[in-house]
């Protein structure tokens, strides 16, 4: 079953042949009244969750809607996407995630959509894939961690999110490129990372840095690494790996998707209405307490942009992870 659809332009056409009789009237989707969904297929209470609630409070009277916030987090967030690719395509159902929902899963899953079916209207930011320790553990710095991976194979335990996430490939394609060996501990999410390194029950974890910076400040964690091409502005003193020599950077861009079914005129509307609720005063305040990295939304053309050359990067990495 395909759930792409062709968008027909309706045109009601008066006075043919004579002006004086009127004009062609052209009719276009709009996006109407009603509450507007963004769901995450992730849990709630994470960096992606905060900044859709940015998103709430400040885009509703420019959207002309009141929105909410859903988290549906079930099945890898499969459940998000199905529930969002069946809405009515109205525009008042809409997604918010990273590449590894809307690529990774449809690239190297059984999905009844194409990356193609995900069209995203907004680019709010680069989430920097994060490595952390707990704050007395004895890997205090990538140097000390590549020397005891190869020095003890298989012994220290990394925790991350869903296998092949966003905070899961980074490792996969360090590990490829020093061969390097890890025990892979898939968690629940951000959250469980998080306790799972404070009880000092594995010893390196991968999140965001929004996820971690108040436990950095206070002397909870290290931050050691960043899988970027540029360091973290919110986690400003930590090197990426790149720095520390090893060509592994792989961002991943956070964006707000319609389905492909929903016009092209709400999608604009969407893009608009949300990024003028981004540019206010007051959301900005807000993104920068909540450490969200908002201050540099891009509307729909550059989010498609970013969109195709993430699904590309992510190509390129699943084959070269099959090849090896």
């Amino acid at each position: 079953m395909s759930f792409k659809m062709t968008r027909t332009a309706v045109a009601v056409s008066a006075a043919i042949l004579t002006f004086s009789a009127g004009s062609a009237l052209a009719s276009e989707a709009s996006l109407g009244d009603g509450p507007i969904r963004i769901v995450m297929p992730y849990g709630a209470g994470g960096s992606t969750d905060i900044t859709a609630r940015i998103i709430a409070a400040n885009a509703a009277e420019h959207c002309g809607s009141r929105i909410d916030v859903v988290s549906m987090p079930g099945a890898g967030g499969m459940e998000g996407l199905q529930f969002v690719a069946d809405a009515e395509p109205n525009g008042h159902t809409i997604l918010m995630a990273d590449y590894s929902a809307t690529i990774t899963q449809t690239l190297t899953e059984d999905t009844p959509w194409e990356v193609e079916d995900w069209v995203p209207i907004v680019h709010l930011t680069d989430w920097k894939p994060t490595v952390y320790v707990k704050a007395d553990h004895e890997i205090q710095s990538i140097e000390d961690w590549i020397e005891k991976a190869e020095a003890e194979p298989n012994t220290l335990v990394f925790g991350h999110a869903d296998p092949l996430s966003l905070v899961h490939l980074p490792l996969v394609m360090l590990e490829q490129e020093t061969g390097i060996q890890n025990v892979h501990l898939p968690t629940t999410g951000g959250g469980e990372t998080r306790t799972m390194i404070l009880g000092g029950h594995i010893d390196l974890g991968m999140t965001l840095p929004p996820s971690i910076v108040s436990n950095v400040n206070n002397g909870e964690v290290t931050a050691i690494g960043v899988f970027a091409d540029e360091r973290s502005d919110v986690l400003p003193d930590v090197p990426t790996f790149q720095e520390a020599g090893y060509d592994v950077s792989l961002e991943a861009p956070l964006l707000v998707y319609t389905f492909s079914s929903v016009p092209e005129s709400i999608q604009q509307q969407l893009s608009e209405c949300i990024m003028t609720g981004l540019e206010t005063d007051t959301a900005q305040a807000m993104g920068r307490q909540a450490s969200a990295g908002l201050e540099n939304v891009q509307g729909l053309e550059s989010a498609q942009e970013i969109y195709r050359e993430t699904t590309e990067r992510v190509r390129e990495v699943l084959a070269s992870i099959d090849e090896g």
